[in-house]
């Protein structure tokens, strides 16, 4: 029997399936990742037979593939729900009700291009489009990331026929999801993505107060995002969890906390030493190889630039100084030729075509550029000299203060910016006030080293969720392909189960749901 059947099979017989003749409705996100079918099979089983929601699973990725679907798309989705075949049949298996699939009426149409030619009659920029809100809901942001990922670009041509066609198609699918939950009583949902065009409908539902949940970060966590996702502060509320470290780790006794920090601080050293990489990393970062510092004292500041992958989702902590990586390319071009820094570059880990390119390009605008190599270790930047690391967001900026370099990061909305192991400026101008005057930061700084150790041991606890506590078995690499992605990840969740696991994560799972909190933590911890 293949992993697939054993999944559906082992379904069947742990979770009852319950015939729901009220018209509540839990909407759950159509997807192949396997992980999260584990993950759904829980949330249905409690919305279903504690809250007595039908569940009713649905399709938001057509306008997300990189190639149009074929006009007979919708008879093969109707075709897979009325033959139970392929995800059909998973999802059925954890008591999946029904299946649905947007379709846009000619007066949808009519509509979304009314919406269409408001937006531009302002002569909108990126700007605009990133805090753009239709009937007072925010959805620019989803918009901007959908289009890069779908058409695999850096940035975004904002008249260009091409935009315009998918700015009508995403208000579309805006507008079919509106009506949806105008007609029918929705009790909540749950998302995969937050971030794309799977976001509308979570966007849609956290205004009518709807219960949300999203499964966030590299381990799937099972996140709370009712009341998380704020315009004002420009934050989506995705893979929030940094916002609750400090609240988690001063919940433990003062002895627990001198004995976790030693932990934090034993995570810190094996990371940035290359003995040990985080768990959804492919490749170190760090590394053990030795390396011969420069002998001579460099005249000039030394600043390296740490890439991001510019098609995967800027937006992802929410807004930032800069619409997306190419914009903040571009102001960083600036700032070199404001400047007279050595600078350097590094590739992200995740090298893709599209962000080789901007870096060539930036290589070609700028002669005091250099590249560092692609494998070259973050532990060896001090032996080159370098003082300063400039990223939007990335991990680096809570790597490296002990190695005397100061990273800057282009955003609040950061996973660090609690903290004053980095820099953190406000707003833009304080940015470029930084980048001018980088001497004036030269020399010694202090930080405290307790906040530094404490962030590594709380990041490191979040990576063993309610669900998958052996990070490293479930989450490893096979092939190059992360395990969560593949239906090896149902062999190994059936090995390991047993009734007493069952149970528990049934019961942690409802008290979740009913703190209202936003983070499911593993066994050992309340939720924050």
């Amino acid at each position: 029997m293949n992993p697939t059947d054993k999944f559906i099979k082992h379904n069947k017989y742990h979770f009852k399936k319950k015939n729901i003749k009220k018209n509540k409705i839990f909407l759950i996100e159509f997807n192949g990742w396997q992980a999260i079918h584990i993950i759904f099979s829980y949330i249905v089983d409690y919305f279903k037979n504690e809250k007595n929601c039908k569940i009713v699973a649905y399709e938001c990725y057509d306008f997300l593939n990189r190639v149009d679907p074929p006009w007979y798309n919708k008879y093969l989705w109707k075709l897979g729900v009325f033959l139970n075949i392929k995800t059909f049949r998973i999802f059925k298996s954890f008591g999946t009700d029904q299946f649905i699939k947007p379709r846009y009426s000619n007066l949808i149409d009519i509509k979304a291009e009314k919406i269409l030619k408001e937006f531009y009659s302002d002569k909108p920029d990126l700007k605009n489009l990133e805090n753009y809100k239709v009937e007072n809901i925010w959805i620019g942001d989803l918009i901007y990331d959908s289009f890069l990922k779908k058409n695999y670009l850096p940035t975004i041509d904002i008249n260009s026929e091409k935009f315009k066609i998918f700015f009508k198609n995403s208000i579309k699918l805006y507008l079919f999801w509106k009506n949806y939950f105008d007609k029918n009583k929705i009790s909540g949902i749950c998302v995969c993505h937050s971030v794309y065009l799977t976001g509308i409908p979570l966007r849609i539902a956290q205004s009518k107060k709807i219960e949300c949940y999203a499964i966030a970060s590299y381990n799937c966590d099972l996140v709370n995002l009712s009341n998380s996702i704020s315009f004002k502060e420009k934050n989506n509320g995705s893979d929030n969890h940094y916002k609750y470290f400090k609240e988690i780790f001063y919940q433990f006794s003062k002895k627990n906390r001198d004995k976790f920090l030693n932990q934090g601080k034993k995570i810190f050293n094996e990371i940035t030493s290359g003995k040990k990489s985080y768990f959804y990393m492919k490749k170190k970062t760090f590394k053990l190889s030795k390396f011969k510092p420069l002998q001579k004292k460099m005249s000039k500041i030394r600043v390296a630039i740490y890439s991001h992958d510019f098609t995967d989702s800027p937006h992802i902590y929410g807004n930032h100084f800069f619409t997306d990586f190419k914009s903040w390319f571009n102001f960083l071009d600036k700032i070199m030729k404001q400047t007279d820094y050595e600078w350097f570059i590094k590739d992200h880990p995740s090298e893709n075509e599209v962000t080789k390119n901007e870096i060539l390009k930036l290589l070609k605008r700028n002669k005091n550029l250099k590249l560092l190599e692609k494998n070259f270790p973050s532990n060896h930047l001090n032996k080159l000299g370098i003082k300063f690391v400039l990223t939007v967001f990335g991990t680096i900026a809570s790597e490296l203060s002990e190695f005397g370099i100061r990273v800057i990061n282009a955003t609040r909305n950061n996973p660090h910016s609690e903290y004053n192991f980095s820099l953190n400026p406000k707003n833009l101008k304080e940015y470029e006030e930084l980048l001018l005057n980088l001497k004036k930061l030269e020399g010694k700084f202090s930080f405290n080293k307790k906040d530094l150790y404490m962030y590594h041991f709380v990041k490191d606890l979040l990576s063993k969720n309610s669900f998958f506590t052996n990070t490293k078995r479930y989450f490893d690499f096979s092939d190059k392909i992360p395990l969560r992605f593949t239906p090896k990840i149902y062999d190994y969740w059936i090995e390991d189960f047993d009734l007493k696991i069952h149970n528990r994560i049934k019961l942690n799972l409802k008290k979740f749901i009913l703190s209202k909190k936003y983070l499911m933590l593993n066994e050992n911890l309340n939720t924050f």
